[in-house]
Order: structure tokens, then C-alpha cells, then sequence
């Protein structure tokens, strides 16, 4: 066996490396075998495949005495610091597990995360100041496995089955319209007066309202936007009247600036929703952030407070975003 460890393939298994470092560490392949829980049997086979990839003798041998080649004690120096590393990534991996600390990836949608999560995330990361949050805001329907997503906040129930969901809050929706534009408009005693009305909403050119009792009318309007926001500064504009979860529209109405209009024939539309991957392993950074979640929102959010009550019959159409 040559001593030139250059004349075959350097690359020795990792594993074989920490079984090499033990038995010099231990003195002898039983120890060694003992130590790594493993059969003295698979402790020699290592340690023989060992040498034969790097085509090198690595310990000397006897019925009664084991030493290190030349050799074999350089290479028991590099094994010690790969075992070290061995260590030191496992025991960075358990700290991770024991307490909420690296990144979060959390998306939610624009005008939610904005008017709502947002001014609150301080709280959360002044309770966990080893987490750090990196908040994606958009509209779409982000993919949580390829774009690396720990965690989303949706409204409405995703149909995904591959997704885990936990509720945070329930989420209502209120028709609303400036005082101006309903004292220039048609009188609205009831859900089909509405046929009359430009009523805006999130899809054009038709787009069909729910209310109590199962009822259903489809309503016709001027503007249609992809963005709640948009939509309260286009009924603010006086152009007329939208159907607005309240978190959007709570503020306005408690001003006077909006006006609710059935308030009891709407109905509770949906709810807020943690979403997760099926498949991801729930870190304790993100079972963190879900828990604070649902304690920051639960219950009746702080939107609604005070606002008229809508009867809330089962789900139905989520009135926005």
C-alpha cells in the first residue's frame, strides 16, 4: 500500500472520518465501535475502506497495539476539525430548534399586511429579537414551496389540500358609500335596490354581492380594481358604493366619511388564515409567529369594534382582499 495519498481518490467519506478520529480518540476499534454505537465488525470496515480510497495506511496494527503512520497522523488532524464542524453544525441546528431565531419569509396581501401586520410586527419581534422578518406584500397567489415562503397570511380559505391552515380572526365585509353619494342617489331599503347603483368591486364588468338568507344579487359598476385600497379612494370619491372587508373601511365609517348601507343583511364573508406547506417542518420560528398571530388578531378584531353588527350566517364570497 502506497503512502502517497495523492496517487488515488482524496475524497473520503465524511462518516469514515469521524469513525477514524474516534478509534485514535478511543485507542482501539472496541472503544471506538462502543462510543458511535456501532459494531466493531463496521468500525474495521470503515476504517479498512478508508485506506483503500486514499491508498494509504493510516494506522499500524498488532494483536495487542495500535499506532498512527505518518500519515495517519496528519490525517487525523484534518479528521478532528471536521469532527468539530460535525459538532458545532448539529449543535446549531438544535439551538435553532429550542428557540425562535433566523429568518422568516412571511407574505400577506397588500392592504392587509400594510394597514394591519405590519404597524404590529414590532411587537412580535421585540418578543423574539433573535427573528428577523422578511415580509412580502402582494395580491397574487404566491407558490409557498418554490418562492421559499415559510409562512402566508390569506384571507379566505386557499383550496390547496396540500396547505395547513389555522384561523386567526374572522374577517366581515360592509357596503359602503360617502354621505354625498347617497343623498344624490336612490334610496336603498333592501339588497335589489342595489341593480340601481354603481356598485365597484374587485371584477368586472358584473360581480355578484351575498347576503343573509342566501341571497345573491349580481351588481353592475364604473370601476373595478385588484386592490382594496383603490377601491375605498374611489367610493370616497363619491363614485359610489363597494363591499369592503370593515379593516379597509373601519376608520372612514367611525369618521363619518363612509356610511355602511344593509349593514344587517351582510353577512360574515370569511376569516384570516395562517398557511403553511403540508410537507414543511414547522420550525419554531414559525410556530411562533403563527401563535402571535392568532393572539395579536383573535376574538373580534379591534377593526370592528363598535361598528354595526352584521348577522353571520355560514361563509360565503370573501368580499375582498
Amino acid at each position: 500500500m502506497s503512502n502517497n495519498i495523492g496517487e488515488r481518490n482524496p475524497v473520503a467519506n465524511v462518516a469514515a472520518m469521524i469513525v477514524f478520529s474516534s478509534v485514535v480518540e478511543e485507542g482501539s476499534f472496541t472503544a471506538a465501535a462502543r462510543r458511535l454505537g456501532l459494531s466493531k465488525a463496521s468500525v474495521s470496515r470503515e476504517i479498512s475502506g478508508l485506506e483503500e480510497r486514499l491508498g494509504a495506511q493510516l494506522l499500524r496494527r498488532t494483536t495487542r497495539t495500535m499506532s498512527l503512520t505518518e500519515v495517519g497522523e496528519i490525517f487525523f488532524a484534518h479528521c478532528q476539525r471536521v469532527g468539530e464542524e460535525a459538532e458545532a453544525a448539529e449543535l446549531s441546528i438544535r439551538r435553532l430548534e429550542a428557540a425562535p431565531s433566523g429568518v422568516i419569509r412571511l407574505a400577506a396581501p397588500m392592504t392587509f399586511g400594510h394597514m394591519v401586520v405590519a404597524p404590529r410586527l414590532e411587537r412580535f419581534l421585540a418578543r423574539y429579537p433573535a427573528v428577523r422578518v422578511e415580509f412580502e406584500l402582494t395580491d397574487r397567489s404566491v407558490d409557498l414551496v418554490h418562492e421559499r415562503i415559510d409562512l402566508s397570511i390569506r384571507i379566505g380559505r386557499p383550496r390547496t389540500p396540500s396547505y395547513v391552515l389555522r384561523e386567526v380572526c374572522p374577517m366581515r365585509g360592509l357596503i359602503v358609500a360617502t354621505p354625498d353619494y347617497l343623498a344624490n342617489a336612490a334610496p336603498i331599503e333592501h339588497p335589489e335596490d342595489l341593480v340601481h347603483h354603481n356598485c365597484m368591486g374587485y371584477r368586472g364588468p358584473t360581480e355578484t354581492w351575498a347576503f343573509r338568507n342566501g341571497r345573491r344579487i349580481e351588481t353592475r359598476g364604473t370601476f373595478y380594481a385588484d386592490n382594496g385600497d383603490a377601491l375605498r379612494n374611489a367610493a370616497l370619491a363619491h363614485l359610489g358604493l363597494v363591499y369592503l372587508p370593515t379593516f379597509i373601511t373601519a376608520d372612514d365609517i367611525r369618521a363619518g366619511r363612509l356610511v355602511p348601507v344593509l349593514p344587517e343583511e351582510t353577512t360574515r364573508t370569511s376569516a384570516v388564515y395562517t398557511v403553511y406547506p403540508e410537507s414543511r417542518h414547522l420550525s419554531p420560528k414559525v410556530r411562533a409567529m403563527i401563535d402571535w398571530l392568532v393572539e395579536e388578531f383573535g376574538g373580534e378584531p379591534a377593526w370592528d369594534v363598535g361598528l354595526p353588527t352584521a348577522r353571520r350566517p355560514a361563509e360565503s364570497r370573501n368580499p375582498g382582499r
